[in-house]
């Protein structure tokens, strides 16, 4: 696995110095029709020896002025095969499959000779060297496949990095399908944030009566309706609640006294307390409420 992150870094910085060029090809049958049509490119990373203990790395890319000598249409064999020569005995190749409704690459044979001193330096085992691998996914028929963004296809001492890529086998009366875009190619749609939720308004509250009883009777009498806003600490956030006392499942107690009287009134989750007190000097009520939740 170090192996070819090692070789996949290599061959993304020689990108920048080399100059990639695009084959444009079209495959013909006996009767001059074109049954695969081909525009990419391709460079290579491949690591060879030198000697018992050191390996080198060479990069290098297929030209545009290939030949397709081999290349047929499957009339024989029922497989068409784009096999793409260059340089000194290098040749990449790609047989295709079909079923009634798609088309698929099957194997990617690339073929280097190590006895090409100009990408090869000092090797030592010379001569042809294979490396297999899979490219291009089901394809509808009469479609043609097309793919700018980089694919990058990995087997044993070689990196191929493929783009800009234009292909169509088994293609009918000579006319190329509508294209179909790789993933890669399509646009990121952004996912849409739902908006958060509004949240409900809470109810008005509901009146409710409420006694305060000493041992001569009723000493205090409350009609009202009562809505809590409580301050809250959640997870190191405030947080305002508020809430309404329900008259049904409130009860009031209190006490009487001369001059001051209490209310208190404990619903399920609120306890609230009233202190009423007379100032004489101006003739009024004061009142003091406290409470808490439960």
């Amino acid at each position: 696995m170090e192996r070819y992150v090692s070789l996949f870094a290599l061959s993304l910085l020689s990108l920048g110095f080399m100059q990639s060029k695009t084959f444009d090809i079209e495959v013909k049958d006996s009767s001059n029709h074109t049954c695969i049509h081909a525009s990419l490119m391709v460079n290579f990373t491949v690591q060879y020896e030198v000697n018992s203990t050191f390996s080198k790395n060479s990069t290098f890319s297929a030209p545009s002025n290939v030949t397709i000598n081999g290349s047929h249409c499957g009339e024989n064999s029922g497989s068409p095969l784009l096999l793409v020569n260059f340089g000194n005995g290098h040749s990449w190749s790609l047989n295709f499959t079909k079923n009634s409704t798609m088309y698929s690459g099957d194997i990617l044979n690339f073929t280097y000779n190590t006895n090409d001193s100009t990408f090869f330096p000092d090797a030592l085992k010379q001569g042809l060297k294979s490396s297999l691998t899979k490219f291009l996914d089901p394809v509808l028929l009469n479609r043609t496949y097309k793919c700018m963004h980089n694919e990058i296809l990995r087997s044993e001492n070689v990196i191929q990095l493929i783009w800009n890529v234009t292909l169509q086998a088994y293609v009918q009366n000579d006319t190329l399908g509508q294209e179909i875009t790789c993933d890669a190619d399509k646009p990121v749609v952004p996912t849409p944030t739902p908006p958060a939720p509004t949240p409900k308004p809470v109810d008005k509250p509901s009146v409710g009566n409420y006694v305060v009883s000493d041992d001569t009777g009723k000493c205090l009498l409350a009609s009202l309706a009562l809505q809590v806003n409580a301050s809250l600490t959640i997870e190191g956030k405030n947080v305002s609640v508020l809430y309404n006392l329900n008259p049904n499942t409130t009860s009031s107690t209190g006490t009487c006294g001369n001059d001051t009287a209490t209310l208190r009134l404990n619903d399920t989750k609120v306890a609230i307390e009233f202190d009423f007190a007379i100032e004489h000097c101006q003739e009024r009520y004061k009142i003091r409420v406290s409470g808490r939740l439960l």
